[in-house]
């Protein structure tokens, strides 16, 4: 639910603004109100579950989450509108990393773990294909209204099944929480999420520039000000565990390339193909269909090969895929041109995801599963928001002047840049550790 938003709105972004009669200059931030909140808090909530109750704040954040998505599925003005988007990724920001947090806590690393987090990769990277799906179907069968209200039964089940059955689960120790790295990290992380959304929309260079020179200031003062806590928010410490720095640049670019690609794919299809938002979203269906087959038994898989394995052979077949769309003529077909490569980023996405969060919450301890969540969250939200300006900039650039045929050219360009960024994520996969000898063991607890 909580990734699927940040997709969905794109496809209803026409209608919205013909409803609210929002002017083409701010209609961006009916994105950017929920992605901005979101990718800014993940980290600082995910270590305020450590401290104050994981199943606490996951409550709090799944209501808040549902009463936002109602407000905005009612918005009857422009404010009313940006207000609720931005509620809303307040409260997906609380939710995201203490739900992976009460997951790798819930279960001793090994089997039982990894087959847990093969299904959050499913659930994860499946959503991401299928907010196009569902973009496309609701607004063209329904009203762009749905797409928010639909949030309102689900959040509630949640909250139904969460309060029956999931345990509290805290920080024995609790320091206190580090409120002036919360509020530097904040402004930094909002400050280059903007700044990228800005370049990527085309337009905004100058507000894109400075946004973009305030951010490593904004983290050259929280390296200040980290030094100086008893109990900095942004533990160096957890970074240098086993492969939790290294999956979380690979989750980036495995994030980045993925998105990208995933966009470039879409406006093919849509600009080059003519397929209407529900043709598009049609088109998805069996994306979405084979990574929630194989998803689930990357977790399996991994205990077995271990994750770096599993990571290089997924990185494998997403640059595969990508190469297979970098094909595409101006005259293609879905079938023979768009579906195979597809079907390689499905199986590359799906074989990728559940490995790196292995990796990326192995040997992290329990009071610390909270800020590993935060930061593997963060860097697949910033990744994707980096991959979808830079190589979008690229397929811009080398775009020529003309039709059709000069749009596919760009796109071509985009894919292939997308392929080589994954191709040298592989070189971070032999950094990886092997899993210890007993690590496959089932063990729970």
């Amino acid at each position: 639910m909580l990734i699927v938003d940040v997709v969905v709105v794109n496809v209803a972004l026409p209608t919205i603004r013909a409803d609210l009669a929002i002017p083409d200059g701010r209609l961006h931030l009916v994105s950017v109100g929920y992605t901005l909140t979101f990718g800014g808090l993940l980290i600082v909530f995910g270590r305020i579950g450590d401290l104050y109750g994981r199943r606490r704040l996951f409550l709090i954040g799944v209501g808040a989450f549902t009463l936002a998505s109602l407000a905005t599925g009612l918005a009857r003005a422009e404010w009313q509108l940006l207000a609720a988007r931005a509620a809303q990724g307040v409260g997906a920001a609380m939710v995201s990393p203490t739900a992976l947090a009460l997951l790798t806590t819930a279960f001793a690393e090994g089997d039982r773990r990894n087959r847990a987090l093969g299904l959050w990769g499913a659930v994860g990277s499946g959503g991401a294909v299928a907010g196009q799906l569902l973009g496309g179907v609701v607004t063209d069968l329904f009203d762009w209204r749905w797409i928010f209200l639909i949030n309102v039964p689900i959040g509630a089940a949640t909250l139904a099944l969460a309060r029956r059955h999931l345990p509290e689960s805290r920080a024995a120790d609790r320091p206190v929480l580090d409120v002036p790295g919360a509020v530097v990290l904040t402004v930094a992380l909002a400050a280059t999420t903007l700044a990228l959304t800005r370049y990527a929309e085309g337009g905004h260079a100058v507000q894109a520039t400075w946004l973009l020179g305030a951010a490593p200031a904004a983290f050259a003062v929280l390296v200040v000000v980290e030094r100086r806590h008893r109990a900095p928010l942004l533990d160096r410490r957890v970074l240098r565990i086993g492969g939790v720095a290294r999956a979380n640049a690979l989750l980036a670019i495995d994030a980045g390339a993925l998105g990208a690609s995933l966009f470039f794919t879409t406006l093919y299809m849509q600009v080059v193909l003519g397929y209407s938002p529900l043709a598009v979203g049609a088109a998805f269906a069996p994306i979405t269909v084979l990574i929630l087959l194989i998803s689930p038994r990357a977790g399996a898989l991994t205990t077995r090969y271990g994750p770096r394995r599993l990571i290089a052979i997924g990185f494998a077949l997403l640059a595969a895929g990508m190469l297979v769309l970098a094909r595409v003529p101006a005259d293609g077909t879905y079938l023979r041109d768009v579906l195979p490569g597809m079907l390689l980023l499905a199986a590359g996405s799906g074989l990728s995801y559940a490995p790196i969060f292995v990796a990326g919450t192995g040997g992290v301890p329990d009071r610390d599963q909270g800020l590993a969540s935060g930061l593997l969250n963060s860097a697949q939200e910033l990744g994707t928001a980096v991959g979808v300006t830079v190589l979008g900039a690229i397929a811009t650039a080398a775009t020529p002047a003309g039709g059709v045929a000069a749009l596919t050219t760009g796109y071509r360009a985009g894919l292939l840049a997308a392929a080589a960024a994954t191709l040298l994520g592989l070189i971070l996969v032999a950094g990886i550790p092997r899993p210890a000898a007993d690590a496959a063991g089932p063990a729970g607890r």
